[in-house]
């Protein structure tokens, strides 16, 4: 007699979004065999998915018609393509043995499983947030601030591969902070119910994983806020939405003191539409790509309120285009040259039509601003002419 040990039915499409969602948090080859399963908890709510890969984990609620409680692990690739390319309005899970079986009107799995007690425990939320944001606000920061992150983790760089998430309790607002050494991304976003015992006031978060959050928040187009916690011994952040928890271990400090390379002041200022820069930037890369760094000059003629970029390849020539610019305030021209890929990315994170620019000299740190969002800030290090 094989027993019974847990059953539920559930809405297909909600069990197909939501495995694809704690796919996310799978390692593709992980050096415990449990940590490529998705844990499957029935209780008497429903539901509940969890998937780690010991840096990032998801839990996700989905509701439904439960007959009996349990819990077990299965395969989280193929329970996950299974369900995705089988049809149904419901889906049965049904655990019998050692066998999870899944069984929709026309389609049927038997998964072999691992017990739970393998599994590791996701970190639990402590009972009042650290702050709540607007998910827009959230959404509009990680855009314009994880692009500048570095992607170097080895020691002594790996605080520069996370956001820094800097606490600020007078303002209730949560300063946002990307940097690699070249770049430096900042955006500042008002925060509700900000804590008041502030266990620290510096947070380190993995951009890859903010990315992840970031993918799945966006899915839910009426988000209206998101929940932040840390956890009970302050190692990971968990961000908390509709029926998803998303918890992220946090890097160990310190981060770098960017406030010591902020200019306070600019001896240069124009502003340029974002979309003549755009298509200047597009022909003057068809050679800037094969230059190291992709080193190109960029020259503000005061006379004729103009930039010129030019990139020179050795062997094969020239090109350059000019864009026009406007409200400068200057009193010579500006001589200077900067890897276009980071001109590049900036401008395709600035949502605004017009970008500010700002430098007090051609090997000074440059600012450029979306003249439509005020909390954000980019600083660029200049390359050295030759």
């Amino acid at each position: 007699n094989i027993i019974l040990v847990m059953e539920i039915k559930l809405n297909h499409t909600n069990l197909a979004k939501s495995l694809q969602y704690t796919s996310r948090a799978v390692s593709a080859k992980p050096n415990i065999p449990v940590l490529s399963n998705v844990l499957l908890d029935i209780s008497k709510n429903g539901l509940k998915l969890s998937a780690t890969n010991l840096d990032m984990g998801i839990n996700v609620w989905i509701p439904g018609l439960v007959e009996r409680e349990g819990k077990i692990t299965v395969s989280a690739k193929f329970i996950s393509d299974f369900v995705s390319a089988s049809s149904g309005d419901n889906v049965e899970l049904k655990l019998e043995g050692s066998l999870v079986t899944v069984k929709t009107d026309k389609s049927k799995a038997n998964f072999n499983t691992i017990q739970s007690s393998e599994f590791p425990v996701l970190p639990e939320i402590s009972e009042t947030p650290l702050f709540k944001i607007s998910a827009k606000e959230f959404m509009t920061s990680m855009d314009k601030v994880i692009f500048s992150c570095s992607t170097d983790m080895s020691i002594g760089k790996i605080q520069q591969s996370g956001v820094l998430f800097e606490l600020n309790k007078e303002d209730s607002e949560v300063i946002f902070v990307g940097l690699d050494g070249f770049r430096l991304s900042k955006r500042d976003a008002k925060v509700k119910e900000l804590a008041e015992e502030l266990p620290t006031e510096q947070i380190i978060v993995p951009a890859k994983y903010l990315a992840e959050v970031q993918k799945i928040a966006s899915d839910y187009v009426d988000l209206d806020e998101i929940e932040v916690y840390l956890s009970k011994n302050n190692s990971q952040i968990i961000f908390k939405f509709e029926e998803i928890e998303f918890s992220i271990r946090l890097i160990e400090g310190p981060y770098p003191e960017y406030k010591r390379i902020l200019p306070d002041s600019a001896s240069f200022t124009f502003e340029v539409k974002r979309g003549d820069l755009e298509d200047a930037i597009r022909v003057v890369n068809t050679f800037a790509r094969s230059n190291l760094g992709y080193k190109t000059l960029f020259d503000l003629d005061l006379e004729n309120s103009a930039i010129k970029l030019k990139s020179i390849v050795a062997e094969v020539g020239e090109n350059e285009s000019v864009v026009n610019v406007t409200e400068v305030q200057a009193d010579t021209d500006l001589n200077t040259s900067y890897n276009l890929k980071f001109i590049q990315d900036v401008v395709s994170h600035i949502k605004g039509d017009t970008l500010v620019f700002e430098t007090k000299g051609p090997l000074a740190a440059s600012v450029f601003k979306d003249k439509s969002d005020a909390r954000f800030i980019h600083l660029l290090m200049p390359l050295r002419r030759e």
